[in-house]
């Protein structure tokens, strides 16, 4: 039987607001279950393992099950939370931009730590964008290829521009039915029409006018909130 969907999307952590029952906290993660290959990936791990693994098993998801977390940039709201989840689960492929990896593999010995450079399918219709930014900080984004062919981009903190993120994207399909993440200081609206899901959280310092500009696009983005692609 073909499935409805191709991917849900878990937010499992933020700092704007909460589901009952699960905790927010300074920083940004999703919990993507890829229903093409039937596999739980991680993005970002917040900054405190503790809040993460409770959100985690509040949405009946054992921390063992992810085999795969992809780190979008080396800030403690974002990595953060790695190494209690490393403490539960060893057995696990880690995904960093190429700048980071010696100290990733210094942290997780007994993990997979790869480093990322060029655009790669990390797993089935997930593809990391490449490592973006400068020799001060580089970071990477998430797409998600629907099997309808649309696309989903993921955000860590967008900090080389939520823009090059999207002209990305665009090399895989130009169908863009969602994005979700922080957007930083983004503010070259014109690049959101057209979207249909405009999930902007965390870091988003223009958040109030991306959602008065896109009012019927804008999504409130809380923890405990899933979405099926």
């Amino acid at each position: 039987m073909k499935s409805d969907f191709s991917f849900e999307i878990k937010i499992v952590y933020d700092d704007i607001c909460a589901q009952p029952g699960f905790l927010t906290g300074f920083g940004f993660s999703s919990l993507i279950y890829n229903n093409l290959s039937k596999t739980h990936i991680l993005f970002d791990t917040g900054s405190k393992g503790d809040i993460l693994i409770h959100n985690i098993n509040k949405f009946n998801v054992k921390v063992s099950e992810i085999k795969k977390v992809i780190i979008s940039h080396n800030h403690y709201d974002h990595a953060g939370g790695l190494k209690e989840f490393y403490q539960i689960n060893q057995d696990v492929e880690i995904y960093v931009p190429l700048r980071d990896i010696k100290s990733f593999i210094n942290a997780y010995p007994e993990a997979q730590v790869q480093g990322i450079s060029e655009m790669i399918e990390v797993d089935k219709n997930i593809f990391s964008s490449g490592q973006f930014g400068s020799r001060f900080l580089t970071e990477q984004s998430l797409f998600l290829e629907t099997e309808n062919n649309d696309l989903i981009i993921i955000s860590g903190c967008a900090h080389p521009g939520l823009e090059v993120f999207i002209l990305k994207g665009q090399t895989i399909s130009n169908k863009i039915k969602a994005i979700i993440g922080g957007f930083h200081g983004f503010r070259n609206f014109s690049f959101l029409e057209g979207i249909e899901f405009v999930g902007a959280c965390h870091c988003t310092q223009k958040i109030r006018e991306i959602k008065q500009r896109f009012s019927e696009q804008f999504k409130d983005i809380c923890v405990g909130n899933s979405y099926l692609f």
